[in-house]
């Protein structure tokens, strides 16, 4: 036998044990491929689980509560809230506010939305968005249609929906949250309040010296993270402007689906009116621009002002004529007898 002839057949017969040798190291690799791509999904998966506080944080978003409003593709966000304070101690004592609103938003699956709000203190309003038209109307009062203009139509639907997130904010440092079930939570007093990151405004500074003597709710949420029902009460104590106070919250929200379109009301156009000129001139005084004068009086040929306004027996001033004094002769001249 030749020699290539041999030295092919001692290949053949290597061929097999050099395949099986091939594919045992390439199961090897594959194998230790899908355990670091499975160590790896367990890794983001534990990252992705938020504290239950944190959760609810997100999910009490007014921002996040619209969105997830928007892509139920349509949806209903109802929610009553009540508070009330009233001052511990100063020339205030015992003087107390409450207020307590009712508050109704639909959204429809193209992104229109009607917002109706009315409270016990015989005030609301309602506010209809349909394609790129606004209506509005205070409370006994007529729709007033106009273009809509950003970014009024999300302020709107973000004040509507801040009830739960506004009395969370305001507890929120005392509040222990509990799992109980599936994306539900239950809300109580913690035994040591949290601490809390500074006022971002100073109008929210005084809710730096809450302090909560009860608090109860309860709060669930659907498997994306999107809020279904909420309900908070709670009474707590605080400092604001220098006084003491007492203050009482409750608010219960839920979400519900939905499928009728959001139509426009009948409304009224918003008239245009014609601005006069001193507006025109307040506006545009600081915009750099010149600005025409007002039109001055008329002008005789000499350059003075004429006197045609003044009635009989007036001067330019319109005052009346005062009589000229008698002129005394001339010195030398005797007056006619």
């Amino acid at each position: 036998m030749e020699p290539w002839n041999h030295a092919l057949g001692e290949f053949s017969g290597k061929l097999p044990a050099l395949v099986r040798r091939s594919l045992s190291c390439h199961r090897f690799v594959v194998t230790l491929l899908l355990l670091a791509a499975w160590a790896s999904c367990s890794r983001s998966k534990r990252s992705e689980v938020q504290p239950p506080d944190q959760e609810l944080d997100a999910a009490l978003r007014p921002a996040t509560l619209v969105s997830g409003l928007r892509r139920m593709a349509g949806a209903h966000f109802h929610a009553t809230s009540t508070f009330r304070v009233n001052a511990a101690g100063g020339p205030d004592a015992g003087a107390k506010d409450s207020l307590t609103t009712t508050t109704d938003l639909w959204i429809d699956k193209q992104g229109n939305f009607r917002l109706a709000e009315s409270n016990d203190q015989d005030g609301g309003r309602e506010v209809v968005r349909v394609a790129g038209e606004l209506a509005v109307a205070l409370r006994y009062g007529k729709f007033i249609r106009r273009p809509a203009q950003d970014p009024e139509p999300p302020r709107f639907l973000e004040e509507g929906v801040g009830a739960p997130s506004a009395a969370w904010d305001t507890v929120r440092r005392f509040v222990e949250v509990v799992p109980a079930g599936s994306r539900a939570f239950r809300l109580s007093k913690a035994a040591e309040p949290r601490a809390e990151l500074a006022a971002s405004t100073p109008l929210r500074k005084w809710r730096e010296t809450v302090e909560v003597q009860s608090l109860v709710g309860d709060a669930q949420l659907d498997a994306s993270g999107r809020l279904q029902t909420f309900s908070l009460a709670s009474h707590f104590r605080a400092v604001r402007d220098g006084t003491p106070i007492e203050g009482e919250l409750a608010v219960a929200a839920t979400v519900d689906a939905v499928v009728a379109p959001v139509i426009m009301p009948a409304a009224e156009t918003l008239p245009a009116r014609q601005r006069t000129i001193l507006e025109e001139r307040a506006l545009l005084g600081g915009l750099g621009g010149r600005v025409a004068a007002l039109p001055s009086s008329p002008k005789t040929s000499g350059g003075r002002r004429s006197a045609t306004s003044a009635g009989p027996g007036q001067d330019k001033l319109k005052q009346p004529r005062q009589p000229s004094p008698a002129k005394a002769p001339a010195s030398g001249k005797q007056g006619t007898p």
